[in-house]
């Protein structure tokens, strides 16, 4: 069989990945090769906002990852979904659409990610979206990506905005604005009651382009290499195993778990471990899979009285049925909500210029219990109405790693996130926490609760409270850092995204970002690959 060939061969179809193959292939010149793992995306429950409860977990649609026991969280191996088809994560996430902050990405810069300031990544943020509010200086109106506030209303989630309130924390009208502090309904990848996929948004406008060729069910198995430079893939579709080559680059756009597997696989990576691992080194670069990032949700629920409003009832027997034939019929409902209605990006101390802490808040409840004690297990919802507040820490001080389990193409990532490591992340989780117990004791809230149930009341110190954080907190499926830019030597890669100590090879997704930003990650993502691609095409154009 015949090798396939390509300029640009981008390996993975994820936030990044899509908006890469769309953009390389505006250019008519440029010959784009999409590789994908898996099939193409597109069935109903993905569609299906709600959707995500059942795709996260299922193979089909996730790599369903696993990490190691977290030693300093009990031991537990944490599930960490992710996408798995055409459009990644973004098929499988929970839609909330949110930049994070200004001062996130001139952080980037000051740790020598140089262009990467918000000045420089504003634009594109501006460019990707088509936000329902409104285009102004900041948020763009013509984009291929919708984004529009929660649709579905009710008035539980309406006396959590009003408690926020209580506490001193106001609305805000655009946390995606000039400031994220407030509390407000989230912006979702929405459109017409539909997910958003970067796959919907960016590659399927694309697919009739005659240079651009999207493979999926191929999975990438290591990198080609002509001396230092990168000359194509080796993938491996059902039982054959096909060569793929790059005549400009290949680019990896795996995720913040795959990215440095595939890096370590080829050669590029810790030269210890490679050698460990049986791998020949080709270029030892030491931080390859380390700097892992990812916030940590501490979710904490409370009953609510008979008469309140939860979802408890409307995802459930008869009711469940109902609503998922309303949603095909009208695209409205409870069907469309994201994974959190409302939310709220707070400060620990009001002297702080910048929130530090973020909430996530839906009326729905289920078996902490059950999740906890089997990683693969999803919470099955209560009997009871329920609320549920999922706060976490927006700059997490702790750090993982990922690193190879096995030379072998197939075998699984050893990852491990170190969640809660660091004083710091335990102090800041006490006070969301502490936080969330105020705002069910306010006067908005109080009356519409019937008792707390994870943790309950009996848990009071802090003792108490970090141990129940360690053995019910979940991930926020917000993985990167495990191939950071930066211009010092240790630096996975330059602010470029090129791969340092090899050519023709760069990294374009989360796995680039130096720290993690204050929010949910697949805006940042979808950035990083519009940005990616212009790096790219000007790499060629000065070099043609």
């Amino acid at each position: 069989m015949e090798p396939l060939n390509a300029d640009y061969i981008i390996v993975g179809a994820g936030s990044a990945g899509c908006v890469l193959a769309n953009r390389l292939s505006a250019n008519p010149q440029c010959r784009v090769l999409l590789i994908e793992a898996g099939g193409r995306g597109e069935d109903f429950l993905v569609r299906m906002p709600v959707g995500y409860g059942k795709t996260a977990g299922e193979f089909g649609h996730s790599w369903h990852y696993h990490s190691a026991p977290e030693p300093s969280i009990q031991g537990r191996r944490m599930l960490l979904p992710r996408g798995r088809g055409l459009g990644g994560s973004s098929n499988i996430n929970g839609l909330l659409y949110v930049r994070g902050q200004q001062a996130d990405y001139d952080q980037w810069g000051q740790l020598g990610a140089k262009g990467w300031g918000w000045a420089d990544v504003a634009p594109y943020f501006r460019a990707m979206e088509s936000y329902a509010g409104g285009a102004d200086e900041l948020r763009g109106g013509d984009g291929p990506l919708a984004v529009e506030e929660v649709a579905h209303r009710d008035p539980t989630n309406d006396a959590i905005l009003r408690a926020f309130q209580d506490l001193g924390v106001p609305r805000t009208a655009d946390y995606n604005g000039a400031d994220q502090y407030g509390a407000f309904y989230y912006q979702a990848t929405i459109r017409n009651g539909a997910r958003c996929s970067a796959a919907d948004a960016c590659l399927r406008p694309a697919r009739g382009r005659p240079n651009l060729q999207v493979l999926t069910n191929a999975t990438c198995q290591r990198i080609h290499f002509d001396g230092a430079r990168a000359t194509g893939v080796e993938i491996k579709v059902g039982d054959q195993v096909r060569n793929v080559s790059a005549t400009r680059e290949v680019i990896l756009s795996a995720g913040a778990y795959h990215s440095p597997k595939l890096l370590m696989q080829s050669g590029i990576g810790p030269a210890d471990h490679l050698s460990e691992m049986g791998i020949t080194v080709r270029h030892n670069s030491p931080d390859v899979g380390q700097n892992l990032q990812d916030h940590y949700i501490l979710t904490m629920s409370w009953r609510l009285n008979p008469d309140a409003f939860s979802y408890n009832r409307e995802l459930g027997g008869a009711r469940l049925v109902w609503n998922v034939l309303k949603y095909a019929a009208t695209r409205r409902g409870p069907m469309t909500i994201p994974a959190a209605q409302t939310g709220a990006f707070i400060k620990s101390n009001p002297a702080l210029d910048l929130p530090d802490i973020q909430f996530h808040c839906l009326p729905v409840s289920g078996d902490m219990e059950q999740a906890a004690s089997d990683s693969d297990a999803k919470p099955s919802l209560s009997p009871h109405p329920g609320l549920t507040f999922g706060p976490n820490v927006l700059r997490p001080q702790s750090r993982g790693r990922v690193r190879l389990s096995s030379a072998a193409a197939d075998a699984t990532p050893d990852i491990i996130h170190n969640y809660l490591q660091t004083e710091e992340d335990q102090r800041l989780s006490l006070y969301a926490m502490r936080f969330a117990r105020g705002l069910i004791a306010t006067p908005s809230l109080a009356p519409l609760v019937a008792a707390a149930t994870w943790p309950g009341e009996a848990l009071q110190s802090d003792d108490e409270l970090l141990d129940y954080a360690r053995a019910y907190g979940n991930t926020g499926y917000h993985p990167v850092g495990t191939c950071r830019m930066g211009s010092d030597e240790g630096a996975v890669l330059d602010p470029q995204l090129r791969v340092r100590g090899v050519s023709g090879l760069r990294v374009v997704d989360a796995s680039v970002m130096p720290t993690l930003v204050s929010g949910n990650t697949n805006a940042a993502s979808i950035m990083i690959g519009a940005k990616g691609a212009d790096l790219i095409l000007m790499d060629a154009k000065s070099n043609d």
